[in-house]
C-alpha cells in the first residue's frame, strides 16, 4: 500500500505524478483505464441485480445461480464485460418475465457514458453516448432507433431535475453533447430512461459533479499539506493525501470504481483542514473529532486511520443519533473488491444499514494483496481518538478473503472481539483455542465455492470447543452468501449483544 504523503509530498505540485501514485494503488494507469470503466459499471449492474433478488422468490433465485457463477468467474478472470453479460441474465431471471419487455434486449448490453463526470462548475456541457458493454442481440428493429428516445435527467440532492435532455436513441449511440446551463455546485445523480411503447428500459444511475473554483481549493490543500508536513494530526494528513490525489484524478476524468460524491468529499476536507487550523492548539484533537464525527452521522465518509507511516484506506458511517458509546462492526471484503464493497453491493448496502440501525459504528477497510497496514486494534486505537466507542462490543464480519482476514484478526487480538462471522471462506483456525472467549457464525452457499474453507473453519474451532454456529444456504452461489445470510447474523449477533449486557 502506498504510504500517504509524509513519505514523500513533491507530487503535490505536479498533479501528473499524483495520480501515478493512484494508479499504482489501484493497479490502474492510463493503459487500463477501459478496465476501471468496466468495473464501475459492472459494480452498478451488480447492485441492481442484488435489489431484485431481495424481493425475489425461491424458484427464481435458484435459476440465477447458474449465471452468478459464471459471473463470478469471469470476474476473477478479468473477464469484466463476460461478467456483466451473466449478471444482466442473473437480473432478468430474478424479475417478473412481464417486466422485461420487448425494449430491453435492444439496449441492456449498452452502457451510458457521460462526460466529464466531474468538473468546474464553469464547465456546462455533458457528452453522452450509449457504447456496448457487451455484444447484444442483434437489433431486428434497426430502425426504430431514430423513433426510441432516450430521456436524460440531472437531480440534485434535494431530488429535484435541475436539467433534462431528449434525444433518439440512434444520435446516443453516436454521441451528443447536452448543454446544461451552469450548475450549482453538487454531486448530481444521473437518471436515463428509453420507452418503446408501453416498454421502459433505465440505466443505473450515475453520479455527474460540478465544483465550484475546483483547481484553487485543491491547490489550498495541497499547499496545507506541504506547509504541515511533519506537524499534522497522521490521520489528517492521510486522509487529505489520499483524498487530494483522488479529486484529482477525477478532475483529470481518470474513472473511479465507484461513482465518488467528489463535491461532498472535498467539502469534508475543507471542513477537517479548517477544523484543524481554527482550534487552539490545546483543543485540536477535539475539534477535529467532533468534524469527523459529525459528518459521519451524515453521511459516509473515507478516511485513512494512520499511525505514524502506516495508514490503511476506510469508509465509515455513525448512527445518526447515539446516546452511549457505540459497539462497532468492522467489515472485510473479499478478492478484488476495496472499502466501498459493502456500502455499494453485499445486498446493495444492507449490511450497513442493518448497523446503523442498531446503533454501531461501521467500518470497512481496505484490504490489499498483502493485508492490512494496520491490525483492528491499531484502527481501533485511531478511532478511539476520534468517536466514543465501546471497546467490549466489537464485532468482525468477513466475506471470502475477507473471511480469511478475520481469522488472523482473531488470532491477532482474541480479547478484543465479542463475535465474529465469516461468510464464503475460511480455512483451518491455526490456534483455535486461543478464540474460545469469541462466539462464531459462519455460512456458505451450497454452491460457493468458498464453501470448504467455510466447513474447514467450523471444524476446527468446534474441535477446540469454540463457541460455533455453521449454516449452509440452498442455492445460493459465493457472490450472494453475504445477502442470503444477513438476517441469520444480525440475529446472532444481536444474540451475543444481549447475552453479554445480561452478564454484566
Amino acid at each position: 500500500m502506498r504510504k500517504h504523503l509524509r513519505t514523500s509530498y513533491r507530487w503535490l505540485t505536479v498533479p501528473s505524478l499524483g495520480l501515478l501514485c493512484l494508479g499504482i494503488v489501484s493497479g490502474m494507469g492510463p493503459e487500463t483505464a477501459s478496465g476501471q470503466t468496466e468495473r464501475l459499471e459492472l459494480g452498478r449492474r451488480l447492485q441492481r441485480f442484488e435489489q431484485a433478488w431481495e424481493a425475489a422468490d425461491p424458484t427464481a433465485r435458484k435459476a440465477a445461480v447458474a449465471p452468478m457463477t459464471a459471473a463470478v468467474r469471469n470476474f476473477f478472470a478479468l473477464s469484466l464485460s463476460a461478467a456483466g453479460k451473466q449478471l444482466d441474465e442473473a437480473w432478468r431471471i430474478v424479475r417478473e418475465q412481464a417486466a422485461v419487455g420487448e425494449l430491453e434486449p435492444q439496449v441492456i448490453h449498452l452502457e451510458l457514458l457521460a462526460t466529464p463526470r466531474c468538473a468546474d462548475s464553469s464547465t456546462n456541457e455533458l457528452k453522452v453516448q450509449l457504447k456496448p458493454f457487451y455484444k447484444g442481440e442483434v437489433d431486428k428493429a434497426a430502425d426504430s432507433e431514430t423513433q426510441i428516445q432516450l430521456h436524460l435527467k440531472l437531480i440534485n440532492a434535494q431530488g429535484a431535475v435541475v436539467a433534462e435532455h431528449t434525444l433518439t436513441l440512434a444520435e446516443a449511440k453516436t454521441g451528443s453533447q447536452w448543454s446544461t446551463d451552469k450548475l450549482a455546485e453538487g454531486d448530481y445523480q444521473l437518471v436515463s430512461e428509453v420507452r418503446l411503447g408501453e416498454a421502459l428500459f433505465q440505466w443505473p444511475q450515475a453520479t455527474i459533479t460540478r465544483v465550484d473554483d475546483f483547481e484553487s481549493r485543491l491547490v489550498r490543500i495541497e499547499q496545507s499539506l506541504i506547509d504541515a508536513f511533519g506537524k499534522m494530526d497522521d490521520t489528517l494528513f492521510a486522509s487529505l493525501s489520499d483524498s487530494v490525489a483522488l479529486l484529482r484524478a477525477m478532475q483529470a476524468g481518470t474513472v473511479q470504481e465507484i461513482d465518488y460524491p467528489a463535491a461532498r468529499r472535498l467539502r469534508f476536507c475543507e471542513a477537517m483542514l479548517d477544523a484543524q487550523h481554527g482550534a487552539k492548539q490545546n483543543s485540536q484533537q477535539s475539534q477535529l473529532a467532533t468534524c469527523i464525527a459529525t459528518n459521519a452521522r451524515e453521511n459516509d465518509v473515507w478516511l485513512s486511520l494512520a499511525v505514524g507511516r502506516k495508514n490503511v484506506a476506510v469508509r465509515l458511517r455513525a448512527p445518526a443519533e447515539t446516546t452511549s458509546p457505540v459497539p462497532v462492526l468492522f467489515l472485510f471484503h473479499g478478492a478484488g473488491g476495496s472499502e466501498n464493497m459493502f456500502f455499494e453491493t453485499y445486498g446493495a448496502g444492507r449490511v450497513v444499514e442493518e448497523g446503523l440501525q442498531r446503533g454501531w459504528l461501521v467500518v470497512a477497510p481496505r484490504q490489499g494483496l498483502f493485508g492490512l497496514s494496520l491490525d483492528v486494534k491499531a484502527m481501533l486505537d485511531v478511532l478511539d481518538g476520534l468517536f466514543e466507542i465501546d471497546r467490549t462490543q466489537v464485532f468482525l464480519l468477513g466475506h471470502s478473503m475477507g473471511a480469511g482476514q478475520v481469522i488472523r484478526q482473531t488470532s491477532l487480538h482474541p480479547q478484543l472481539p465479542l463475535a465474529a462471522v465469516a461468510l464464503g471462506g475460511g480455512g483451518r483456525a491455526r490456534q483455535p483455542e486461543a478464540l474460545r472467549d469469541i462466539s462464531w457464525f459462519i455460512g456458505a452457499g451450497e454452491q460457493d465455492f468458498g464453501r470448504s474453507g467455510a466447513q474447514q473453519l467450523h471444524k476446527s474451532l468446534t474441535a477446540a470447543q469454540v463457541p460455533s454456529i455453521y449454516r449452509d444456504y440452498p442455492d445460493v452461489e459465493h457472490m450472494v452468501i453475504v445477502q442470503a445470510a444477513i438476517d441469520d447474523v444480525f440475529q446472532f449477533l444481536d444474540a451475543q449483544l444481549l447475552e453479554r449486557q445480561n452478564a454484566n
